[in-house]
C-alpha cells in the first residue's frame, strides 16, 4: 500500500531497523481497562518506539490512516506539507490537488484519461513539488463499473487488494 523502496535499500532498511513498525492485531478486541481505550477498536501510535498497534478493526485502511496521522505530526518538521488530497499531472507538468474527505470524489475527480493520476487519497506538497505517499490507488469499488470509472476499474487484475467485495466469475 505505500511506496516500495529500491531492493537494495530494504536489505539495508531491515539491518538497521524499519523507521515504523506497524502491528496488526486486527482479530484481538482491545481491552478497555487500559487507560485511554474507550472502545474494542484502537490505533495506537508510540512516538518513542516508531511503532503503530492496530487492535479490533480487519479494515486493512487502519495501516494506511494510521500512517497517514504520523505524517500529519512528521512532515511539518521538515517542512512538508501532509495532505489528504488527490493529485493529478497535465502534460505540461501542471498540478492539480483536490481535497476531500474519504467517499467525497477525490479518486473520481482525478482519474482523468488526459492528466497522469499521482495518486488518489495522500500527497505531501514541498518547495520542490507535490509527491504521493501511497504508490498506488486505494479507490472505493461500490457501483464501480467500467463504464463510469474505466481507469480505476481497468486497475482491478493481478496484483491489486481488494477489499470488503464480492468476488464473482462473470457469466
Amino acid at each position: 500500500m505505500l511506496i516500495r523502496p529500491p531492493s537494495e535499500l530494504i536489505q539495508k532498511d531491515f539491518e538497521n531497523g524499519a523507521d515504523l513498525t506497524i502491528i496488526n492485531g486486527g482479530e484481538y478486541i482491545a481491552d478497555k481497562k487500559t487507560p485511554s481505550v474507550t472502545s474494542e477498536t484502537c490505533v495506537s501510535v508510540s512516538y518513542s518506539k516508531n511503532e503503530i498497534a492496530i487492535l479490533g478493526t480487519q479494515y486493512a485502511g487502519e495501516m494506511k490512516k494510521g500512517l497517514f496521522g504520523v505524517m500529519h505530526y512528521l512532515m511539518p518538521q521538515q517542512g512538508v506539507l501532509s495532505m489528504h488530497a488527490s493529485a493529478n499531472e497535465g502534460r505540461d507538468g501542471d498540478v492539480t490537488v483536490l481535497f476531500g474527505l474519504s467517499g467525497t470524489g477525490k479518486t473520481t475527480l482525478s482519474a482523468d484519461p488526459k492528466r497522469t493520476l499521482l495518486g488518489d487519497d495522500e500527497h505531501c506538497w514541498t518547495d520542490h513539488g507535490v509527491f504521493n505517499v501511497e504508490g498506488g490507488c486505494y479507490a472505493k469499488a461500490i457501483n464501480l463499473t467500467r463504464e463510469s470509472e474505466p481507469e480505476i476499474y481497468d486497475c482491478i487484475k493481478f496484483g491489486a487488494i481488494c477489499e470488503n467485495v464480492i468476488a464473482k466469475p462473470n457469466s
